[in-house]
């Protein structure tokens, strides 16, 4: 007997545990094991003791091999997306990582039948999975959506500590965590944050704003007041000591930031320029990446002066299609000017949805159709001409229990800004790579990580086809 053997990956959601696997032939004998069971879990300690009764008769039929020995993997009969297309191809793995080199051994093939693989995806902008409540939620949706790279733009810090460590492994999906905002006394996201913090509604940020404001219970946790470059360098071990993976800014209305942060309002302002300046300058001596939150187009040319990696939106998400909309609108040297920094920019175009409701006197609320197609064009059209130009998209929606999936859906289906193909090269090569730029992930080639989804349909013929994931393979290990 070969002295590897193929051991099934699951994950558990409370009270039911999946095990699902592929087709494997297995030296030389082909065989199918069930594709999913489902058992009822009573505990945890249940569950431990079904998961061994489970796999221990598999790990005696087996025998092992010297553990540092490198695993190598045929993957057959799939059409692979090579970044505008699908090929038929064989590709070859060795210890979770794609080789071009036909190994000299092959220990595992799978048949993939002919099946449609893509790359995993990522979201670059999202809230979700910064707490227990949240991961227990969501976790299941972002992997049924096959979302493996997911980056958090604020969050509880204190939230994360008791399981940030579960996403270090391999096999489980990436997630960079930007921990608490970077803004002003006062500035936007302290309103949202701090309501929530008090255990208010979120409509209680319009009912009980004297409250709110004199609450600070997220304070130095979701966010950190920064008045000034000597606040930065004042606080900036404590910011450290939370371990970010990356630094999220807030630039606001901030050719107005004195006149805003003086006036005692809440919520429509950021950072100062200065103050900005002197953030992005430590977090890149820390070697920390910085994504900014801008609104207009005068905050966008701020955030590439001073040197920012990443915009969490494109300037007129937030266009309600009333006000005039030039102050939103990026010239041709501001789309030379990204594409040259190498910055990324998350549309967030499904806040278009939002931005043309009416709220009426009554709590009622609907959506002003006529608005959302105007707000909609100019998105498309400001999308468009960063892509021409070639600055880097990525893709999250920045939707309270949502993933980045329902960005991408609007992107192609509302918006129809760009054809099928080049959607699905944005969600899964360059949105991972803008998450994770240190890591080789997102294509199909030598040296990458051996990450992929198995579809039963082609996407690119059928946009539906994305919620056909039968397979979902991280590092060369099946995942759910």
């Amino acid at each position: 007997m070969n002295g590897n053997c193929y051991s099934p990956v699951y994950i558990t959601t409370r009270r039911v545990l999946i095990v699902k696997f592929l087709t494997v032939r297995y030296v030389h004998l082909d065989f199918k094991l069930p594709k999913q069971i489902h058992f009822s879990i009573g505990s945890v300690n249940n569950m431990k003791q079904l998961i061994l009764l489970f796999l221990i008769p598999l790990f005696l039929t087996c025998t092992f091999s010297d553990q540092n020995s490198t695993h190598n993997v045929a993957y057959e009969n799939g059409l692979w997306f090579n970044g505008s297309e699908f090929i038929e191809a064989t590709y070859f793995s060795s210890d979770g990582i794609f080789s071009d080199q036909l190994p000299t051994r092959i220990d595992t093939t799978y048949n993939l039948s002919g099946k449609y693989i893509i790359p995993p995806f990522g979201d670059a902008h999202t809230h979700e999975l910064g707490s227990r409540e949240s991961l227990e939620e969501m976790l299941p949706r972002y992997m049924e959506d096959g979302i493996f790279y997911v980056q958090i733009l604020a969050n509880h810090a204190s939230k994360i500590a008791d399981f940030r460590d579960e996403f270090s492994s391999q096999h489980n999906i990436d997630i960079a965590y930007a921990n608490g905002g970077l803004t002003s006394t006062l500035g936007h996201p302290f309103v949202a944050f701090e309501t929530a913090a008090i255990g208010l509604h979120w409509s209680a940020m319009f009912s009980q704003r004297g409250r709110i404001k004199e609450s600070r219970l997220a304070e130095k946790d979701a966010y950190w007041f920064l008045d000034s470059p000597d606040d930065v360098e004042m606080q900036w071990d404590e910011i450290m000591a939370s371990d970010p993976d990356l630094i999220k800014i807030f630039l606001i209305n901030t050719l107005k930031h004195g006149e805003l942060f003086n006036s005692g309002q809440m919520g429509n302002f950021g950072l100062a320029a200065h103050t900005a300046e002197a953030v992005v300058t430590k977090a890149h001596e820390s070697g920390l990446r910085v994504v900014a939150h801008v609104e207009t187009a005068d905050d966008f040319r701020i955030g590439l002066d001073i040197g920012v990696n990443g915009f969490g939106h494109l300037p007129g998400y937030s266009w309600n299609a009333v006000i005039n909309p030039e102050k939103y609108r990026l010239n041709d040297d501001d789309l030379a000017r990204a594409a040259q920094q190498n910055v990324f920019v998350t549309p967030t175009a499904v806040f278009a949805r939002v931005y043309a409701t009416n709220f009426e006197s009554d709590g009622t609320r609907s959506i002003d159709e006529e608005r959302k197609q105007r707000v909609n064009q100019f998105l498309k059209h400001e999308t468009q001409r960063l892509h021409n130009a070639g600055v880097r998209i990525a893709i999250g929606s920045d939707q309270y229990r949502e993933t980045s999936m329902m960005e991408l859906d609007y992107l192609y289906e509302s918006l129809e800004v760009f054809d099928a193909s080049t959607l699905l090269h944005i969600g899964t090569y360059t949105t991972p790579a803008a998450i994770f730029p240190e890591r080789r992930i997102g294509k199909f080639l030598n040296g990458y990580e051996a990450s992929f989804l198995v579809l039963d349909k082609n996407p690119l013929e059928d946009w539906s086809a994305l919620r056909t994931i039968s397979i979902r393979v991280k590092h060369g290990k099946p995942l759910w």
